[in-house]
């Protein structure tokens, strides 16, 4: 059975969420940001809105796109769903993603300069690719043994909202990411960061970070203790993580065009901080 956006809005709000990962009044407001951007392009150039029509609807053509960035299924399969070819359907999904990246997008690193942030988490997430035709030794992760591609996210601490997202090869130490990204954080901004940030309090002194033991210091009881509670405040990234990765595109083998892997943790970091927003 061919899939449209008339049918999906017919099922439960539940069942809603389960298929697309937001909700419905989420999706009309991403149709409504897609639809407006479109007529804007349209009216700076006219020569776009030239060419035969598609005959999906531009609310199909969101859900196509939610629909492969939460299941994440061959361009095959999404076609057949849609009662599309397999290479419209990649076109539609490319240039909706597009779009959303656009108007979807997260803060960025100027937030990172707004006093009315108290506390920022900053952590890595890798996922495995397929191996690389070239630069295979770029993409090799020491840590997970595999072709990884690592994204670095900055979330607010009392909001859960993702605020930057930077992507990289899996090669890139953690630290190196950050000290690339070039954020400039507010000097009152307290830091959260783990082990693989060692160092980051000499460029932002306001930084918190684990204590390591060595076998000639082992640590008191004191650093253990603040060890524990950073741990504890640490888990908010990762539960940011696991919103993120009910769209399977950022958890399975990503199998994607690696110039596009920001574009789409972009999206997606927007997708769950629309879904989450209080």
């Amino acid at each position: 059975m061919q899939q449209n956006a008339e049918q999906a809005r017919k099922q439960s709000s539940k069942d809603f969420k389960r298929d697309t990962g937001i909700s419905l009044e989420n999706f009309d407001t991403l149709t409504s940001l897609v639809t407006s951007h479109i007529a804007a392009s349209y009216k700076e150039n006219p020569n776009k809105s030239k060419g035969v029509p598609s005959f999906l609807s531009t609310s199909d053509r969101v859900l196509l796109t939610l629909y492969y960035l939460r299941h994440y299924i061959t361009f095959k399969n999404l076609g057949d769903n849609f009662g599309i070819s397999e290479s419209y359907a990649n076109k539609l999904y490319h240039a909706i993603l597009t779009i959303l990246a656009k108007e979807l997008h997260v803060s960025g690193a100027k937030e990172l300069s707004n006093t009315d942030l108290d506390t920022i988490i900053i952590d890595v997430t890798e996922q495995q690719i397929e191996r690389p035709v070239k630069n295979q030794k770029k993409y090799y992760s020491g840590k997970k043994k595999k072709h990884t591609i690592k994204v670095q996210l900055v979330i607010c601490l009392f909001t859960m909202t993702i605020l930057c997202v930077k992507a990289a090869k899996g090669a890139v130490h953690d630290f190196k990411i950050f000290k690339e990204s070039g954020y400039y954080i507010h000097p009152d901004i307290e830091l959260l960061a783990d082990s693989g940030y060692q160092g980051i309090d000499k460029i932002h002194l306001n930084s918190w970070i684990p204590f390591k033991k060595s076998k000639k210091q082992p640590l008191t009881l004191e650093q253990k203790k603040d060890n524990k509670k950073l741990a504890q405040l640490r888990i908010y990234v990762e539960m940011a993580n696991r919103r993120c990765k009910i769209f399977k595109i950022t958890k399975d083998t990503y199998r994607g065009k690696h110039k596009n892997y920001g574009k789409v943790w972009n999206v997606v970091a927007g997708l769950v901080n629309l879904r989450y927003a209080a």
